[in-house]
């Protein structure tokens, strides 16, 4: 039995205000997975997927591929303002299906935002 996923108890909750985001602050749950943060919006389930792919060693760059390589795919970029806010974020559902081709490695450490 694999236990080194994180527990409830591990998710913290934080606001990032910045001016990339219309209500002027990011309200979300982070998770740090091999000492990267991810995170995911609290209020409309958006996931920074970046963090998944740093987290499994990627780079930003073999995020974006990834994302070109699915055309279609609802995302949003942040650039600028706090580093833990930069980068692209996808909805729930987009993000976990990536997750699931792709961050094999890490199934057990993104149960709490995944389920």
């Amino acid at each position: 039995m694999n236990t080194s996923f994180s527990s409830c108890s591990d998710v913290k909750s934080n606001n990032y205000a910045t001016s990339q985001d219309v209500r002027g602050v990011i309200p979300a749950f982070e998770v740090m997975v091999g000492g990267k943060p991810i995170l995911w919006d609290r209020e409309n389930d958006w996931v920074l997927i970046t963090g998944v792919w740093k987290a499994l060693g990627k780079s930003k760059a073999d995020v974006l591929k990834v994302v070109d390589a699915n055309p279609g795919l609802p995302m949003k970029k942040i650039r600028g303002g706090r580093l833990a806010i930069q980068g692209t974020w996808l909805p729930m559902e987009s993000a976990r299906e990536l997750c699931v081709k792709n961050a094999w490695p890490l199934r057990h450490e993104l149960v709490p935002l995944f389920g």
